[in-house]
């Protein structure tokens, strides 16, 4: 995960030039501060889809729905509001959840594939061979096979490497806004993000046009 890039929004919109998604949120919340930015320069577009939450958990989840709309993980941007907090000031070994997020997503990921692997390399062999120990060697080893690549692909697959997913692993503490944003030129990439978008009461969704101003 990238640095983050602790720096008050104080940049404002120059007439005449694309709005940003930074000059943007800076109009709506000029009292917070950017903790996290996955794309700093990124621009508002023809059509523009915003969620606004503020779980980080929710967040994450709108930036995959939002990725997964679009070819071009580029179009997603995840921008953190808050304040900076102190690394120093806790006595978590790991505040952002990182290491608990990467344990969960592979072990539940990977206990499905075990289980099938086990049974079905297990009982093979025990077909084969009519052999109650090789049996069960092959089921502990189909086991571990099946364990590793279910759990590598609950990983990779199910979660997200993109900068806009990786962005929402701060500290929740300096988080007081979370904005997660598709930007496109194509209305029908939005109307899938829309319709992608997992219901939650914490995310609130709002159309835009390239000036920044809603859509009816």
């Amino acid at each position: 995960m990238t640095e983050l890039n602790r720096t008050d929004m104080t940049q404002g919109h120059v007439p005449g030039t694309p709005l940003t998604l930074r000059a943007w949120a800076h109009r709506h919340a000029p009292h917070l501060t950017e903790v996290s930015n996955s794309n700093p320069n990124a621009t508002l577009a023809r059509h523009n889809l915003v969620a606004i939450t503020g779980d980080l958990g929710a967040a994450r989840v709108v930036a995959l729905d939002f990725e997964r709309s679009s070819a071009n993980d580029a179009d997603t941007t995840m921008l953190v509001l808050g304040h900076a907090v102190s690394r120093e000031a806790t006595h978590q070994a790991d505040p952002e959840g990182v290491t608990s997020h990467a344990a969960r997503r592979t072990v539940l990921g990977g206990i499905p594939g075990a289980v099938v692997c086990a049974l079905i390399i297990g009982l093979g062999v025990w077909f084969v061979t009519d052999s109650a120990p090789a049996s069960i060697a092959a089921a502990v080893g189909g086991a571990l096979f099946g364990f590793y690549v279910t759990a590598v692909w609950s990983f990779v697959i199910g979660t997200g490497q993109t900068e806009a997913y990786q962005q929402g692993f701060i500290d929740p503490r300096a988080a007081d806004a979370i904005v997660i944003a598709i930007t496109v030129d194509d209305h029908a990439l939005i109307d899938q993000a829309r319709q992608a978008v997992s219901a939650d009461d914490t995310v609130r969704l709002y159309e835009l046009d390239e000036r920044g101003r809603p859509v009816e």
